[in-house]
């Protein structure tokens, strides 16, 4: 991933239209890559700590740089909205010319001014249309004025925008730098990373059912995954939960729980108990399922083909789970129910569901679910529906 990608990733929210599907990788190259973690699990399980000891060391660093980050995301989140406040009112204006013009009938050849004015029967009458024609002519010239104003308005608030987003990249550049000295990069700072031997276990999983499915599809092993595990098209996402209210946005925070800043890598959704029905988000095959991580929980990954287009999304914190890996699923298939706050889960403190979006079969980036569900990135979003 080039760094300036990385850089507008996790400043500018509408840069997924850039990117296509993830290479994926071959059965065999998954079935090797297990064999080498598998042999060097203790050395990974060092390295995690290890990582997470850094990432303490620099959080200091990590804090100031990413309260800098925040409230440049906060001013282009404001100023994104003030020009869509700002189309609005121009579209309105516009409508007002049109109707104003329209009841004039100015577009037509003869001139209602004078009809309107000549048709008074008495001299007093004559001053008072006169008067209201003016008036209206004066009101029509300052409604185009004003609008015009608007348009100013809004092209100046764009530049402002610009150099916002410009302002947030070098935050971005200052974070790099800062991170470069503890020997740690971005994607390190992702909050849910699944425990080394929990991982480990859910691809043994994960694998078994891809081969069952090159045997069935009659594959080589060295094809890749995406070739040969067939997943139902979508063209959409819907939310998985009949209801609830967003408690944690997508981006950097201060952890509850870990008491340090960290990427959190997902939209937290609460408002419902414990046992919640939680629904598959699109038609897809669960790809893998991790059970009792202690920075995540119970997860499952579901694998999509979005119009064309390779996609996993994530759930996170479930009490229960109700599929398979391997199965294939649609939006009326419930997938678990909702969970948190479990012994054995230490990233959260209470009932909730962690919602998270990763592209193409093999990727470890998060990207922010609000670019792909009708879910806004803003702590209080409420909705009562999955559409």
């Amino acid at each position: 991933m080039s760094k300036k990608y990385s850089k507008i990733l996790f400043i500018f929210l509408c840069i997924f239209f850039m990117i296509n599907n993830v290479h994926a990788d071959s059965l065999k190259q998954l079935k090797e890559k297990l064999a080498r973690d598998e042999a060097n699990k203790s050395a990974l399980i060092a390295e995690q700590k290890a990582v997470e000891r850094k990432i303490k060391a620099a959080n200091s660093d990590v804090e100031y740089i990413t309260k800098k980050i925040d409230d440049n995301e906060n001013k282009i989140e404001e100023s994104k909205e003030k020009i869509k406040e700002l189309n609005k009112d121009i579209e309105d204006k516009q409508k007002e010319i049109d109707n104003l013009l329209s009841f004039l009938q100015l577009s037509k050849k003869d001139n209602v001014y004078l009809e309107y004015v000549f048709e008074a029967k008495t001299f007093t009458d004559f001053i008072y249309r006169s008067a209201i024609v003016e008036e209206l002519t004066k009101y029509n010239d300052e409604l185009i004025d004003h609008m015009y104003k608007l348009i100013e308005d809004n092209k100046a608030l764009q530049k402002k925008l610009e150099k916002q987003i410009d302002q947030a990249e070098k935050d971005i550049d200052d974070l790099e730098d800062k991170l470069k000295k503890y020997d740690i990069n971005l994607d390190s700072l992702a909050q849910d990373q699944v425990d080394v031997e929990a991982d480990i276990k859910a691809r043994k999983v994960m694998i078994a059912s891809y081969e069952k499915l090159y045997k069935e599809n009659k594959c080589k092993e060295d094809v890749d995954v995406s070739k040969c595990v067939k997943v139902p098209p979508t063209n959409k996402f819907v939310r998985p939960l009949v209801k609830g209210n967003v408690t944690s946005k997508y981006g950097y925070r201060y952890h509850p729980t870990l008491h340090y800043y960290r990427l959190h890598s997902g939209i937290d959704i609460g408002g419902n108990p414990t046992g919640t029905k939680v629904f598959a988000a699109a038609a897809g095959r669960v790809n893998k399922i991790v059970h009792k991580s202690s920075c995540g929980g119970n997860m499952v990954y579901i694998q999509h083909t979005l119009k064309g287009k390779q996609y996993r999304t994530v759930y996170m914190h479930l009490h229960t789970i109700k599929v398979k890996v391997g199965q294939t699923v649609d939006i009326y298939t419930q997938i678990g129910t909702v969970g948190g706050g479990e012994s054995y889960d230490n990233c959260s403190t209470g009932a909730h569901l962690h919602l998270s979006v990763m592209k193409g079969w093999s990727g470890s980036t998060y990207y922010d679910p609000s670019n792909y569900f009708d879910i806004k990135n803003q702590v209080g979003f409420r909705f009562s529906s999955r559409w």
